[in-house]
């Protein structure tokens, strides 16, 4: 299996994955907060932490495995994991300002561009 079709089905299940955990947290909560997606952004980044020190670093996983698993199927699952990982290794790596950057600028422009989106939908 290439590394593409790897992603390719880590995606799938990850993202079907979201939706379930995600719907079935929601529904266990009956509150009016966005709990599944907070559950499921918080456990992805949690298993990408665990992904990358157990199977990367401490174990040597293939290519395919690594992309089927992390990329794939925590991308999948949510790209928060990602966020998370990219960040703590700003901060691990002793880069600062870098990781204001990413984290202030990801989060303010990320929602300023929401904002955008949403409204230029309404005009269309």
């Amino acid at each position: 299996m290439g590394v593409a079709l790897a992603v390719a089905i880590g995606g799938a299940i990850g993202s079907l994955l979201r939706y379930l955990i995600s719907k079935f947290v929601q529904n266990k909560a009956g509150i009016d907060f966005p709990m599944g997606t907070m559950v499921v952004n918080l456990m992805g980044a949690f298993l990408i932490g665990f992904a990358f020190s157990y199977l990367v670093e401490r174990l040597t996983v293939s290519p395919e495995v690594r992309a089927l698993l992390i990329t794939g199927l925590l991308g999948g699952l949510t790209t928060f994991s990602t966020f998370s990982y990219e960040s703590f290794n700003l901060l691990f790596n002793g880069e600062g300002v870098k990781f204001l950057l990413y984290v202030a600028g990801t989060n303010l422009i990320g929602i300023t561009m929401t904002m955008l989106g949403y409204n230029l939908g309404r005009l269309l």
